[in-house]
Parts: structure tokens; C-alpha cells; sequence
């Protein structure tokens, strides 16, 4: 999005914080962010005066300013600036004024602005004032119920809501050229955007270029018909696109009484969540246990008071309609000991009853074991041929075994019983620059159905 800027103003009896400079204002802090704010979020300005010696030229230099962004109904964090004013100018001018005190950079918000790292929310910090206005500006702070003493037991501060930002959605291509420009190679893209064909089709186009997978919400449906007819109409036969469908409603994670009314909510984050935290669980060689698909008992949803749309019924003929549209639904299940709320099946958009690209397990493994051997692939490139292929095929080796220890492998009757079969061999063509890496593999698998028999014997 295009970035905004914010102006943090400190007057003579008041403060606030708007999308324009304000020409009275005895000191600002100026504030450039491509993050958006809606209207739920307040900043809280606290100042704490340390008492030590200020210079002539800096005299606010003793007053530590704390900026917090925050959700104005559960209190939680957005972000936070720590530091003291400067007399103008931004890090450029710090620089070239202090460039042999780097402590005192470094104490200033402006510094925040020299960050300049991807994931920084401010892009830019610029703090100004007059030295001429320095005791104003203390007492207009005291004013404002923002002046701390150091090591107060009570504090203050002022509470300024945050305007609401102004959006304008990414059109298709916009988005497609955001997600392939970042740095970082996603391996997830989790939307519940289903409104847009075009967008859809975006998303698609990124999952094939990058290789990765996009979990696609449904919405909020409330019957099982629409939730196939939808999935049909997106139609896009590939293993990479997972999608899933929460025909519930429950209270806020952080509700504290009744009064909190129940609603639906997608799902999508909670199997993000999920799916993060299982890969953080990475065995010794650094692979995660990606084999072990996010369903099931063992990954239980989190939501409060769940409880499925009233009129809807799941029977086995909307569960086989589901099924055949691949689409993942949040279900409740009964288990030994009790029962729970739990993604009821682990199917891609990958349209077959017998390939392992079907399951959602399958699928990330394959992707993944793909996406390493390629990027150590790469990492052998521009040397001598013969270097490159003993070099590449040593260590995709290694990794290809680590998976096979892993449990992300398992063993190929195609394969004369082994787990993997990889070949880098130069082409034929052109041997000299050109070579060929052929990868089979077989992908653990997961046990979605069981056919039980029952017999009474004498």
C-alpha cells in the first residue's frame, strides 16, 4: 500500500496524533508507515523526565519518550518507539551532526528511521522542535497527564486515538508482483478473499512461480450445498490449493463473560497458526514434521463455545459432496474420552482418488523436498562441472535422507524399495553448461478412511 504518514503533535494543552502537520504544535514527531490503522487503535504517550544534564543545543535530550500503539479493546500491542526528541532534521542530520557519538544516535526516535530493514513498521521517524520552546514543551506534557518522574510508581500518560488509515485494495497484479518481490519466500499465503475470481487467480499464479501453497477460506456459508458449488466454481486442480470451510460460531478467544456474543469466524488463521508451530518442532538435521498433517485429534481447534450453525446437518451425503470438492471442514468429532472441534479432513484441490498429491501432507512434502533440492541445487551453480554435479548431488543426498529418517519419505515398490531416487547428470545437449536433476520420491501418506469389521465369536 502506499504509504502513510502520521504526525504525532504536542500543544500547548493537548495532544494529538493526525494524518496532517499541525502548525501550532510546540514540538511533532513525524511518523511514515506502510501499515494501515482501522479505527480501534489508541496511542499512549508516556514521558519520563531522567534529570540528567541537557545541552544548551538539545535541552528536552533528559525527557525518554515511550509511543505505544495499541488495540483499544483488548490492550494488546501493535507496536512501540522508545527514545528522546531531536531538533529536526531526521537521522540524516543526527548523522551529520554526531556522526562521532553513536550512543546518542541511537537514543534519539528518529534512529528508528535508520533501521530501514524489511520489516520495520516505521519506514521513517523525524522529531522536531525549538530549543526556545524547550520549557513550554515540558509543561505542555504535564498538561497533557504524560509527565513521569524516573522510577514513579504511578504512571501517566496521555491516550490519542489513532485515525483510521485510508485503503485502497491491491488490484490482481499488484499483489501477485507484492507477494513474488519479498524477500523472504512465503511458503503459506492464507486468504479468505473468495469475492474476486481475478484475485483467486492471482494467488494461483504466485503458488505456481513460487511453489508454495495458499489456503483458501470459504467463508461464512451456512449450508453445505453453496460451500461445493462455491469450491467447484473456483476450479483449480492443484495439489498446492487447500480449502477449507467453518460452518460454526463462537465466542472471541478473549471473551470474559456470556455477553460476548457468539459469531462465526474464519479458520484459516488457527490452521496457520498450527501449521507454524508444528514446523517449528524441527528434528536435529532441521527438518519439520511436515508428514504429520493438521487434523485430526491431535490438533484440536481453540475456539471458545463452539457450536455448528443452527439447521445445518453434515450427513454422509454432504460429507461425501465435500469430500469430493476437497474441501477441509471444522467438525466436531467424538473420541475416546471426550469429543472436539478438529479440521475432519487433510484433501488438496488436486482432483484424483489415488494419487498421494490429494493430501494436504503429501502435497507439503513434495513441495518442500522440491523447493530445498532446487535452492542447494543453485547454491552449486558457476562451478566446474564436475564440481557441481559431486558437490549438488552430495548434499541433496543428505537432506533427501534426513527427510527419509524424518518420516517425510517412506518406501517406493517403484523405487526397488528405496525411499528416493535423484540424478544430476549433465544434458546431452550441452554438456558443458547445461545439466538435468531428477528427483522421485515417495511422500508419507495419511489414513483419512478404515473399513471395520466386527465379529461375535463363541
Amino acid at each position: 500500500m502506499t504509504p502513510q504518514t502520521l504526525y504525532l503533535s504536542i500543544l500547548a494543552s493537548s495532544m494529538t496524533l493526525s494524518a496532517e502537520p499541525n502548525p501550532a504544535a510546540l514540538a511533532s514527531i513525524e511518523l511514515v508507515t506502510h501499515y494501515a490503522f482501522d479505527s480501534n487503535v489508541v496511542a499512549r504517550v508516556m514521558v519520563v523526565d531522567e534529570k540528567t544534564v541537557a545541552p544548551a543545543s538539545d535541552p528536552l535530550n533528559s525527557l525518554v519518550f515511550k509511543v505505544t500503539f495499541a488495540d483499544k479493546i483488548d490492550g494488546s500491542k501493535v507496536t512501540e518507539l522508545k527514545g528522546r526528541l531531536y531538533t529536526g532534521g531526521g537521522v540524516e542530520a543526527l548523522e551529520e551532526a554526531h556522526a562521532d557519538n553513536f550512543g546518542y544516535m541511537t537514543s534519539k526516535l528518529d534512529f528508528y528511521g535508520a533501521l530501514d530493514s524489511q520489516y520495520d513498521f516505521f519506514e521513517s521517524v523525524v522529531t522536531s522542535y525549538k530549543t526556545s520552546d524547550a520549557q513550554a514543551i515540558k509543561t505542555a506534557i504535564e498538561t497533557a497527564g504524560a509527565l513521569n518522574a524516573l522510577g514513579a510508581y504511578r504512571i501517566q500518560e496521555a491516550v490519542i486515538d489513532v485515525p483510521a488509515s485510508s485503503v485502497t485494495d491491491l488490484t490482481p497484479i499488484e499483489m501477485k508482483n507484492a507477494l513474488l518481490d519479498m524477500r523472504d519466500r512465503p511458503r503459506y499465503i492464507a486468504t479468505c478473499e473468495i469475492g474476486s475470481l481475478p484475485h483467486v487467480e492471482a494467488l494461483a499464479e504466485t503458488m505456481g512461480k513460487l511453489n508454495c501453497h495458499v489456503l483458501l477460506d470459504i467463508g461464512n456459508i451456512d449450508n453445505w450445498e453453496a460451500a461445493v458449488a462455491i469450491t467447484e466454481s473456483i476450479n483449480i486442480d492443484d495439489h498446492r490449493l487447500w480449502v477449507f470451510w467453518n460452518p460454526n460460531k463462537s465466542r472471541p478467544s478473549n471473551a470474559t463473560t456470556v455477553l460476548a456474543r457468539k459469531k462465526w469466524r474464519p479458520c484459516v488463521g488457527d490452521y496457520l497458526a498450527q501449521l507454524l508451530l508444528r514446523n517449528a518442532l524441527t528434528t536435529a538435521s532441521g527438518i519439520p514434521p511436515i508428514h504429520r498433517p493438521i487434523a485430526g485429534y491431535d490438533f484440536p481447534l481453540s475456539f471458545r463455545d463452539t457450536e455448528k450453525f443452527g439447521g445445518l446437518t453434515l450427513d454422509e451425503e454432504a460429507q461425501n459432496a465435500l469430500a469430493k470438492a476437497g474441501v477441509n471442514v471444522v467438525i466436531n468429532e467424538r473420541f475416546e474420552g471426550g469429543d472436539r472441534w478438529i479440521y475432519g479432513d487433510v484433501l488438496t484441490q488436486y482432483d484424483s482418488t489415488t494419487s498421494a498429491l490429494q493430501l494436504i501432507n503429501s502435497s507439503e512434502i513434495e513441495t518442500y523436498t522440491a523447493n530445498v533440492v532446487v535452492s542447494i541445487v543453485k547454491k552449486h551453480l558457476l562451478k566446474g562441472m564436475s564440481s557441481f554435479i559431486t558437490d549438488a548431488t552430495d548434499d541433496c543426498t543428505k537432506f533427501l535422507d534426513a527427510c527419509a529418517d524424518a518420516g517425510l519419505l517412506t518406501q517406493s515398490t517403484e523405487l526397488a524399495g528405496r525411499y528416493y531416487a535423484l540424478q544430476i547428470t549433465p544434458r546431452a545437449d550441452n554438456p558443458f553448461t547445461k545439466a538435468d536433476v531428477k528427483l522421485s520420491r515417495r511422500p508419507q501418506g495419511c489414513a483419512r478412511q478404515v473399513y471395520f469389521e466386527s465379529t461375535v465369536t463363541k
